[in-house]
């Protein structure tokens, strides 16, 4: 559907770069429409065809055929697999942001490949039918998941922000797909089971990955006992907040390596870790390889696909 329309739009803040064999990314920023109306974007479509919208400036409104509407704003992600229950589209202020448009038939085997290189499993049947359940739409804002997306993209570099939109395009699409609870167990949801002080302890984890977090300090920042955090947060996730501090550093450090070109150490120092030994050694001890090592076999395995 956006794809369509910034096909034909002659603005020259718009540019499509290729991600891999059937996915296309475009950076876009549309003027802000000028009557006080807000500007209108054409519901329409090709089938089997994904589309994930980054915002990072204006606003989206979706209206379906029934049902409340989809509110999309910056900081905010709109998965789209198809258009045909949408009534229209509009947008206000000046929107711009990310769109990641995947061909399904034509990226099955890159897909394949990448998901394979990174340990996922990926089933496009399935992304269509628990698609079509939500009419084909999903929003996604105020999650871990999206907090930690954005806390990220924030300081990588134009080229890599578009490598990282289409790894976490992939991510979103496997998680569609899959029974298993993600690692916070909550990814797509900032509803569930956890109670509100212990969701804004794992958003505030996911945000401050570089920095050095105490126990003490999460104490002080959310004002309850040592010992009354550590126990619920335990029950709560699953693991230790070190250990759960340990799993986010290591993942968000792999999605770095296999999306971007950043130096390694780089790497390391963004995701917490001061020395390249210590981080080495928790690298290998997670994934059985060096980081360098990873790079190199997500590079052949993938053909540099991001």
């Amino acid at each position: 559907m956006l794809k369509e329309f910034l096909l034909e739009e002659p603005s020259n803040q718009i540019a499509w770069s290729g991600g891999m064999p059937g996915v296309e990314v475009c950076r876009f920023s549309l003027p802000e429409p000028s009557q006080a109306e807000a500007g209108e974007i054409p519901v329409k479509g090709a089938p089997f065809h994904f589309e994930t919208i980054y915002c990072l400036h204006g606003r989206m409104t979706l209206e379906p055929l029934s049902g409340e509407s989809y509110v999309v704003e910056a900081p905010g992600i709109f998965l789209l697999s198809h258009s045909s229950a949408l009534r229209s589209c509009r947008y206000s202020g000046n929107l711009g942001g990310v769109l990641v448009a995947v061909d399904a038939r034509a990226a099955k085997e890159s897909l394949t490949k990448a998901c394979s290189a990174l340990g996922f499993k990926l089933d496009t049947r399935i992304v269509k039918k628990k698609m079509e359940a939500r009419n084909g739409c999903m929003a996604l804002h105020g999650t871990f998941w999206t907090q930690a997306f954005f806390e990220t993209l924030q300081w990588l570099p134009e080229k890599a922000q578009e490598r990282y939109c289409v790894f976490k395009s992939v991510e979103l699409l496997v998680l569609l797909c899959t029974q298993t609870p993600a690692p916070d167990g909550n990814i797509l949801r900032s509803d569930g089971p956890l109670s509100p002080s212990l969701a804004e302890v794992g958003t505030y984890l996911q945000a401050h990955l570089s920095e050095k977090v105490t126990i003490e300090l999460l104490s002080k920042q959310f004002s309850v006992s040592p010992t009354f955090l550590k126990e619920r947060f335990r029950k709560a996730y699953g693991v230790p907040i070190h250990s759960f501090l340990v799993q986010q550093r290591l993942r968000r450090a792999r999605e770095l390596i296999c999306t971007t070109r950043l130096p390694i150490q780089q790497i390391a120092q963004s995701v917490g870790y001061e020395g390249m030994s210590q981080f080495n050694t928790a690298f290998k001890r997670e994934y059985g390889m060096t980081p360098g090592q990873y790079r190199k076999m997500s590079e052949t395995a993938t053909s540099r696909p991001f």
